[in-house]
């Protein structure tokens, strides 16, 4: 009796050890494709990209397109292609406040400068210029706390990484329980950001990169 409960005390700690190890591994391979992110976007000086953005509130909805600018370690420049304020332009120098502008009647241009966060330059969700940035995604999925795991997907019929979050805190990630984060193969930046409250897709960001350096 002494022995089969030796043994079976011997076989519940393997396999407690087997489980811890099991659990440790598992955000080894998410924390690889963030690093694998982080080492990427730390090679470059800056990139040039469309960005089209899909985003629900509410009753409410907005799409919109950018040509989107960003040079290190902080400056943004945007133009609205399409979307609210369409044909506006946006700068952002890393302070609080960014200078948009818009061409009227005459060719005159009119612009103002604001707060980083005024609805005026900021998407229907309260994002702004900065949390577009690869930096500021980057800041984001290695700040926000929760459990986060990582895999081989398909997106748009190509293979990539998918990085997802299951957030600890809704309240305090905009309402959002879960985002993920859709990594090329071949540069590990960002392809697509999804965030869901709960079942329903809430935020979706995509990414062209056209030029980087």
């Amino acid at each position: 009796m002494t022995g089969s409960v030796r043994r079976i005390g011997a076989a519940a700690i393997s396999m407690l050890a087997f489980f811890a190890l099991s659990f440790a591994s598992a955000p080894a391979a998410t924390g690889n494709a963030l690093d694998a992110f982080a080492k990427s976007w730390s090679a470059l000086h800056g990139y040039n990209a469309t960005i089209q953005l899909y985003e629900v509130k509410g009753g409410s909805n907005e799409h919109a397109v950018f040509t989107y600018s960003f040079i290190k370690p902080s400056t943004v420049a945007m133009h609205i292609n399409q979307g609210p304020n369409s044909g506006a332009n946006v700068k952002w120098a890393g302070g609080p406040t960014v200078y948009a502008s818009k061409s009227g009647a005459f060719g005159i241009t009119m612009g103002k400068t604001v707060s980083l966060t005024d609805p005026l330059v900021s998407s229907l969700r309260g994002y702004s210029v900065s949390d577009l940035s690869f930096a500021g995604i980057l800041a984001h999925a290695q700040q926000t706390g929760g459990t986060l795991s990582s895999g081989a997907t398909k997106l748009d019929g190509a293979m990539v990484t998918a990085v997802t979050l299951n957030v600890a805190n809704p309240a305090q990630d905009n309402g959002m329980t879960r985002e993920v984060l859709y990594l090329s193969p071949n540069t590990q930046l960002p392809l697509r950001v999804d965030g869901f409250a709960g079942n329903q897709l809430v935020r979706q960001y995509r990414f062209a990169v056209t030029k980087s350096w």
